[in-house]
């Protein structure tokens, strides 16, 4: 594996950008036949057909994601990833390209008529939330008495929060919203914008800056064009892309 610091080089070389891809809707998802979509695969995309490379995606999790970037499983971190100053001692982040505040789809049933408080203070409701993310973080400050069930497959747990097998799910904004309002009859959004904001980012190899330089000169070109602005009114400020889940 090419971890030596001239990824760069190397991906000229071979014509080919590895991109690491963990789950975390709508940046990074599945649809129902199984293949890759979201904002940060949409970024990719027209990131390697800019830069004439073919695109491998390498599936990861949030547990594994940092590790196998470091130990060069890939070449870039595209999943989403929260910005924290702890994590840029392993990694190198590009520009963020926005922040998103945190939110809380509920199942009606399940809650009742329970608000935010009941969360907080009560010990009876099961909350997911995608283990080895800064939300997992949060969740287990601000709803440590409730409790709180890790998870790996936002779309099966939604499937679980509107079944009533989970009683909610917490999740960097918008698939909350999003959801709440795709299945109203069913789901709703409790306000937890408290709960703080994250920024998103890439991520590469602390030594690979020059790739790094691409990708954030990327953002720039891109951001200029309107690609950027396009790709984030379907995924952030539309609901259609729930019914791909």
């Amino acid at each position: 594996m090419h971890v030596s610091g001239d990824t760069l080089t190397s991906v000229q070389k071979n014509g080919v950008l590895r991109v690491g891809v963990a789950l975390n809707a709508p940046w990074v998802l599945r649809d129902k036949n199984g293949q890759w979509i979201g904002l940060e695969i949409d970024f990719i995309r027209q990131l390697t057909k800019d830069m004439h490379w073919k695109l491998e995606l390498v599936p990861t999790t949030w547990a594994s994601a940092i590790g196998d970037l470091r130990d060069g499983h890939f070449d870039l971190l595209a999943s989403g990833l929260s910005v924290t100053p702890q994590r840029t001692l392993l990694l190198k982040y590009s520009q963020s390209y926005g922040d998103f505040p945190l939110g809380l789809v509920v199942n009606r049933k399940s809650l009742g008529n329970d608000d935010l408080l009941a969360l907080e203070k009560g010990g009876k409701h099961r909350i997911g939330v995608l283990a080895g993310t800064v939300t997992q973080a949060t969740a287990n400050t601000w709803l440590g008495n409730s409790e709180v069930v890790d998870i790996n497959d936002e779309s099966q747990a939604l499937k679980d929060v509107r079944s009533g097998k989970l009683d909610g799910l917490i999740a960097e904004q918008p698939l909350p919203q999003a959801t709440a309002n795709a299945y109203a009859d069913q789901l709703r959004s409790l306000d937890v914008s408290k709960f703080g904001k994250t920024a998103h980012a890439f991520a590469v190899r602390l030594n690979d800056q020059n790739l790094l330089d691409v990708v954030n000169a990327w953002l720039i070109y891109e951001k200029a064009s309107g690609f950027i602005a396009d790709r984030e009114d379907f995924w952030l400020h539309s609901t259609a892309w729930v019914e791909l889940m």
